[in-house]
């Protein structure tokens, strides 16, 4: 059997015998620039000092914020001060966008978004205004080529032109043109399309000189400042060092070339250097060594156009597309199998105590020493599960062809030799284990788990036999076990199709769920706790009565529910799901994906290993094994992506006017301020950098709950009432704990919902209250003089008249006693007068202001029944309650009440059979009286008079004062009751 060498680990990438290998810690992603198109010309590349990518395609300008690209030429239409179309842009340290079209130059001020046009007298003739590029160079210069050989330095802002070049040119007659720049011994250097380099003094007046390689006089595309000398790229594939002393050598670096006959790029960084053609990307060192090499995925195999290093990353812009080389998660890497076939699906993978290792996949397996030599076996296909028999040989279950036996010493697979049972041979013959998907072991027997059941094989005769529970029943654990795990009790944890089941002297009990079935793939014993990995409900801490303790989902933080495989590994879960890998340690979820150098995000069942002495995870997945390094630190918060505010969007006005702020990313603003008709109609959210992991933004508006800010989409408030708003966004990605950050909106209120506002409209009710007060108080203090004054005139004038009148009657009626009859008529004159000096006492009383009070009323009542009672010699009963001491009734109320006691009074003492009258007088909220009496049944019609036309007046006065009368008569008695409501004229 012939053997392949490869180097199987910390490789990204399909790995075959022979295959160059470097240190692969970088690689590479497509930007999808736009949601309907894969393919975008990129004609200039930049980014900003947060990380966001601008480019150029054909006289567009975009920003990328990692989720969408904004038009940076729509959001300017206004300030455009030409129809200029750029053909380069940069973005200096200064915020500043760098525009450079055929016939003007201007920038974009990122923190105002204002544009700044430069004056048109710095700038070559307008005839020779056709830009080259545009570089920004190590100390912050940014330098403008055209390709007539003007250039035009940009420091701060002082504007230098350089015009050497081209008048180079002009003596020559023959066009020069600017190729490439860069910074070396203090001087700016710039090749040419002559075979020349131009260098530039800044610390000499920008004093420039000319210097020829030698026999060279093609064009020289790239200069690379390197610490020995600078390096000369000239057309196509040559490279020269300059020496500081002026000494021109070759410079050929080991295993590096460029390519002869493809356009490529070279871009000089400061950690490195990179070269990109349309095969493949370099990472070069300072010697030009590689570091790596990365294939490039392109379609259409159109080269890159432009590269721009920033840091340790790359962007490319392509005509197909801007990639991205960044540095993938430490301490993770792949293992491929080398096996022919394309099908590199895994399964089991074992791995011995001195590193050597045994994987299998759906389409052949192998054998790895730990020298690396590998040993494939091609025709044993569908291994499914490995389990060490001794130091040499290991059992290997596959998916129907039952077990096989590997032998480390003689590298060979063969079948194993077995026998069955009476009672198998009798009851299974035909429904053997053929698939086997895990195994164990006893100090007896081999526990097999297939997918018709939990199988034994003697370890000492080979024979088989199934396993059956204490009831006999043959098809009691007719299941798929996924996976065996022996506990230190003696007992056996099965991980089924339908759930977890424990088996102890041959007794099955299920563990979970407790009640339905839910698919478990495997179970992890730690400590008192059972950890288990569930078809659906992520991964489930049980106790041992099978209560759930603790549950990991999406939820948590979980890049999938359906979990695969699971290893514990120095105090960490390392979860394998079916969308993306996992590690847990204590409440601490950190999930990796393809964004940081995961090649493949399904993983398969059953497909894990923790191999403790070297201190790595495999997990097999669909495009072989991933590799985890668990000495690395994977809980820490470093390289966390951070979200920003990209966009601000409002609305106000009955016009509805729109405005749009995209300055919030470069001046660091916290609080957005709307005014009274403002409406927030778009809060877009960007976070550069999000390829190199699988980010996720949520946010929270006043401590509200956690909502999902998906891709496109907005945070917005229509119509806000006036108030704080806060708005927490948080960004997950690699780091354990997620970036945040807080943005207070302040809707600003209408002068009419302002506090000031209310305050001085509350004053100025209460001072018309107090206004409508004053006067009411004045009108009824003048009513009450005028009713005082009339009662006092009546008292004065009629009273002492009347009185006179009925004094006169008596003393004449005293003297004529003779004549009866005039005497009569006397007495009666005397009576009248009487009665009407009363009356007028009454309507006197009723007028007086000084007497509205309930009090002067009860005393009032009091005295006209004790007069009558006088008169008319009858019984009663006065009872009264509640405050008629304090309270205060209105002229109209007394009059009206009054008049009622009297009529009725009057009718009670009328038609009563000469038994006692009750008068009750209640004042509480509301004001009742009641006036009961009684009468004898032969007086029957009589008491039905009671409530005649006095009744109809009495109503009448009732309904006056808003009152309401009611009369009750029965069983020899008559009630009449007057209701006033709460404070009706008090």
């Amino acid at each position: 059997m012939s053997k392949k060498w490869f180097f199987h680990l910390g490789l990204i990438g399909s790995l075959c015998a022979g295959q160059a290998a470097f240190s692969q810690d970088y690689t590479i992603a497509k930007l999808k620039l736009f949601p309907d198109r894969d393919e975008v010309l990129i004609k200039d590349v930049t980014t900003d000092s947060l990380g966001f990518i601008w480019f150029l395609t054909n006289g567009e300008i975009y920003r990328y914020d990692g989720y969408r690209s904004l038009d940076i030429l729509k959001t300017i239409a206004g300030q455009q001060l030409t129809d200029d179309m750029p053909q380069r842009i940069l973005i200096d340290r200064q915020h500043r966008l760098w525009m450079a079209g055929n016939a003007n130059l201007s920038y974009l001020d990122l923190k105002t978004w204002m544009v700044h046009a430069v004056d048109s007298s710095l700038l070559p003739p307008v005839h020779n205004r056709m830009v080259s590029w545009i570089k920004q160079l190590a100390d912050s210069t940014v330098m403008v080529a055209y390709e007539n050989g003007h250039l035009l330095l940009i420091h701060d802002n002082r504007f230098v032109p350089i015009d050497g070049l081209y008048h180079e040119s002009v003596a020559a007659n023959n066009k020069v043109s600017p190729l490439c720049v860069t910074l070396w011994n203090g001087k700016y250097w710039v090749g040419t399309t002559v075979g020349t380099v131009l260098s530039i003094d800044p610390y000499r007046g920008c004093r420039t000189e000319y210097h020829q390689l030698p026999g060279i006089h093609q064009h020289i595309p790239n200069l690379i400042a390197g610490d020995d000398g600078l390096i000369v790229n000239a057309s196509p594939d040559q490279l020269y060092q300059l020496r500081s002393q002026g000494e021109w050598e070759a410079f050929v670096p080991e295993g590096f070339t460029l390519a002869e006959n493809e356009y490529y790029v070279l871009g000089e960084g400061k950690q490195m250097h990179v070269y990109a053609d349309t095969k493949s990307a370099c990472l070069l060192d300072a010697d030009f060594g590689i570091t790596q090499q990365i294939a490039m995925p392109l379609k259409n195999r159109f080269g890159p156009k432009h590269v721009c290093i920033i840091g340790d990353e790359a962007v490319l812009g392509t005509e197909e597309g801007i990639f991205v080389i960044y540095p993938k998660t430490k301490g993770l890497s792949q293992f491929i199998p080398p096996n022919a076939s394309t099908n590199k699906s895994t399964r089991g993978i074992y791995v011995y105590p001195d590193g050597a290792f045994f994987y299998s996949t759906y389409q052949g397996a192998g054998f790895v020493e730990s020298d690396g030599t590998v040993w494939p076996f091609e025709q044993l296909r569908h291994a499914y599960v490995l389990y060490p028999i001794n130091d040499h040989e290991l059992f290997v279950g596959t998916e129907g062809g039952f077990l096989k036996i590997f032998d480390r010493k003689r590298h060979r697979v063969t079948d194993i030799h077995y026998t069955l049972t009476p009672e198998t041979a009798a009851k299974h013959a035909f429904n053997l284990p053929v698939n086997v998907m895990s195994l164990a072991e006893t100090d007896s027997d081999y526990l097999i788990g297939s997918s018709g059941g939990l199988w034994l094989l003697d370890k000492k005769t080979y024979s088989l036999r199934r396993f059956a529970d204490v009831s006999g029943e043959p098809h009691g654990l007719d299941l798929q076990i996924r996976y065996i795990q022996l506990t230190p009790q003696g007992s056996m944890l099965l991980s089924t199709n339908v759930g977890l089941f424990e088996v102890l002297q041959r007794q099955v009990i299920k563990r979970y769920p407790l009640s339905g079935n839910l698919g478990v793939y495997k179970s992890l014993a730690v400590g008192d706790t059972l950890w288990v990995a569930t078809q659906g409900k992520g991964l489930v801490a049980i106790d041992a009565k099978g209560h759930v303790l603790q549950t990991f989902t999406t939820g948590e933080g979980l890049s999938n529910n359906l979990v695969y495989s699971l290893e514990y590994a120095d105090g960490a879960f390392v979860v394998g799901t079916a969308d993306g890998l996992n590690l847990i340690s204590g409440q601490r979820v950190r999930r990796i994906g393809t964004a940081e150098g995961l090649s493949q995000s399904e993983f398969n069942s059953g497909a894990s290993f923790w191999d403790e002495p070297r201190k790595r995870v495999y997990v097999g997945g669909l495009m072989g094994y991933t590799v985890l390094d668990m000495s690395q630190p994977w809980f820490t918060n470093s390289n966390r992506l951070e979200s920003y505010v990209t966009e601000i969007h409002t609305s106000g006005g009955k016009s509805g006017a729109q405005s749009a702020d995209y300055t919030w990313p470069y001046h660091g603003d916290q609080t957005l301020v709307l005014q009274p008709e403002q409406s927030l109609t778009g809060l877009y959210v960007g976070t550069p950098g999000n390829y190199r992991a699988d980010s996720e933004i949520r946010y929270m508006l006043n401590a509200g709950n956690w909502e999902p800010l998906e891709l496109g989409q907005f945070i917005s408030l229509i119509e806000p009432s006036p108030g704080d708003y806060h708005i927490q966004l948080e960004t997950r990605s690699t780091g354990i704990d997620s970036k945040q950050k807080a943005i207070n909106v302040i809707k600003r209120p209408h002068y009419y919902q302002t506090w000031w506002f209310r305050g001085l409209a509350m004053v100025l009710v209460l001072l018309l209250v107090v206004i409508w007060y004053r006067g009411r108080i004045q009108k009824v203090r003048r009513e009450q003089a005028i009713r005082n004054r009339i009662a006092a005139d009546l008292h004065d004038e009629v009273g002492s008249s009347l009185t006179r009148i009925f004094f006169q009657a008596n003393t004449l009626s005293a003297e004529q006693r003779a004549d009866e009859k005039q005497g009569k008529q006397l007495e009666l004159i005397a009576d009248t007068s009487k009665q009407a000096l009363l009356t007028m006492s009454d309507m006197v009383w009723s007028i007086d202001s000084r007497f509205d009070a309930m009090k002067e009323l009860v005393i009032r009542m009091k005295d006209y029944v004790y007069r009558l009672r006088e008169e008319l010699d009858f019984s009663y009963r006065f009872e009264e309650q509640g405050d008629v001491e304090s309270g205060k009734v209105s002229q109209t109320v007394r009059q009206n009440l009054f008049l009622i006691f009297k009529e009725a009074l009057t009718n009670a003492i009328k038609y009563s059979d000469g038994s006692e009258i009750t008068i009750a007088f209640a004042v509480d909220k509301a004001i009742r009286l009641v006036i009961t009496n009684r009468y004898t049944a032969k007086n029957n019609a009589v008491a039905a008079q009671q409530g005649g036309r006095g009744l109809q007046n009495m109503r009448q006065r009732a309904t006056k004062i808003g009152g309401v009368l009611s009369v009750a008569d029965g069983e020899g008695e008559f009630r009449l009751t007057l209701d006033l409501p709460p404070k009706r004229g008090i």
